[in-house]
C-alpha cells in the first residue's frame, strides 16, 4: 500500500453549540513510516466493518465529485478537494446536528494495482497515561475501531468500467442512518446493494443448490466449502468471486453452480463483501426462546443431535462434560 496523497481536518463542536467549526490542514501529510502505518490501520479498520453499502455516483454532479475529477486531472490541488470535502461534510453534518465532533480524514492511496479514495470521520477517544514525572495525565488518541462514517471509491473501477455500479462503498452502522445518509447524500452515490443482503441472496441460493443433492454427507460438504471459500476472502478483505467460488463448490464440475444461479431468479451479483453474520448459517444452527439459547455446528445434526419433526424435540446425545457437571450439581 501506498499514499498518494493524505490529510487530516478537524471538525469541532462545543456541547451547547448549533454548529461546529473546521480546523483545516494546509499541506498534505508526509509520507513517512506514521502515516504509512496509520492508513493502513485505518484501511484495515474499515475492511473489517461488516455492512457496507455499495453503489455508484448518481445522475447528476454533486460538487463532491467535480472537484474529484478536477483534482484527478490535475486542475486542482488535493488540499483544495479535501477542503471542499471537510466544509460539505461539516454542513451536512451540521445538519443532522448529532456529530459530537473529530477528525476528517481523506485519503488517496494505492493497493496493489487499485487507485482508491477513503473518507472517514475519526472520533477523538481519552484515555490515561502516565508522564515522566509518574503524574497522571489525560491523553487524546483515536479510536480507528470507533469508525462508523466512512466511504471509499475504487477510482480504478470508476475510471476504467462504465458499466460498473458498485464501486462506492460506505459503512452502514446499525445505529446513526441519519450519519450515514449525511456522507452518502454530499458524495451523491446511490445504492445498488449492500453487504448483508447480497450474502443473504447467495445463502438462500446455497440452500436451494443443496436441496438439489441427494446425500446428506454431500449437502454439508458443499455448505462446508462455500464457507471455507468466502471465511477465507473475508480474512484477506477480499470479495466473493461467483465463478472461483462455483470452481471451489464443485472442481469436478466448476460452472454447475455458477450456471445453476444465472438459469434461476437468483439476484446475486458477480462479487459479493460477504457478511460473517450470514456466512456462519452455512455451518452453524441457532436458536433462543423462552430461558433457551441453543447452537450447534451443522455436522453433528443427525449424529449427537437428533430432530424430531413430527414431536418437534432434539435429543442431545453426549452432553457437554461442562453442562453435565452444572446438572449433576443440581
Amino acid at each position: 500500500m501506498s499514499i498518494t496523497n493524505l490529510i487530516v481536518h478537524r471538525i469541532e463542536r462545543q456541547p451547547d453549540a448549533e454548529t461546529s467549526e473546521l480546523r483545516t490542514r494546509a499541506t498534505p501529510l508526509a509520507s513517512n513510516n506514521i502515516s504509512e502505518g496509520f492508513l493502513e490501520d485505518l484501511v484495515a479498520a474499515y475492511n473489517k466493518k461488516g455492512d457496507k453499502g455499495h453503489g455508484a455516483f448518481g445522475g447528476e454532479a454533486t460538487p463532491f465529485r467535480t472537484q474529484l475529477e478536477d483534482y484527478l486531472e490535475e486542475r486542482e490541488s488535493f488540499t483544495d478537494f479535501s477542503l471542499t470535502v471537510a466544509e460539505g461534510l461539516k454542513n451536512k453534518l451540521d445538519e443532522a446536528g448529532m456529530f459530537p465532533g473529530g477528525f476528517i480524514v481523506v485519503a488517496h492511496y494505492t493497493s496493489g494495482l487499485t487507485n482508491y479514495l477513503l473518507v472517514a470521520t475519526l472520533p477523538p477517544s481519552t484515555s490515561t497515561t502516565i508522564t515522566e514525572n509518574l503524574e497522571l495525565t489525560d491523553t487524546m488518541h483515536i479510536d480507528l475501531a470507533r469508525i462508523s462514517l466512512a466511504a471509499r471509491i475504487n477510482l480504478s473501477e470508476w475510471q476504467g468500467n462504465q458499466t460498473s455500479s458498485r464501486y462506492i462503498s460506505w459503512i452502514k452502522p446499525k445505529a446513526g442512518r441519519r450519519l450515514s445518509d449525511c456522507l452518502t447524500t454530499f458524495v451523491g452515490c446511490e445504492e445498488t446493494g449492500d453487504t448483508k443482503n447480497d450474502t443473504k441472496q447467495l445463502m438462500g441460493a446455497v440452500a436451494d443448490y443443496c436441496k438439489t443433492i441427494e446425500s446428506d454427507s454431500e449437502r454439508n460438504t458443499v455448505k462446508k466449502k462455500v464457507f471455507e471459500y468466502c471465511d477465507g476472502q473475508l480474512q484477506e478483505y477480499k470479495t466473493i468471486s461467483l465463478d472461483e467460488l462455483s470452481a471451489h463448490v464443485n472442481q469436478e464440475s466448476p460452472d454447475s453452480f455458477e450456471r445453476f444461479i444465472n438459469t434461476r431468479d437468483y439476484d446475486v451479483m458477480p462479487e459479493i463483501q460477504p457478511s460473517r453474520g450470514q456466512l456462519k448459517k452455512l455451518i452453524r444452527f441457532a436458536g433462543r426462546d423462552k430461558g433457551i439459547n441453543i447452537a450447534f455446528d451443522s455436522d453433528v445434526l443427525g449424529t449427537r443431535i437428533q430432530y424430531d419433526k413430527e414431536r418437534d424435540t432434539i435429543t442431545i446425545i453426549g452432553v457437554p462434560d461442562s453442562l453435565k457437571k452444572q446438572l449433576q450439581e443440581i
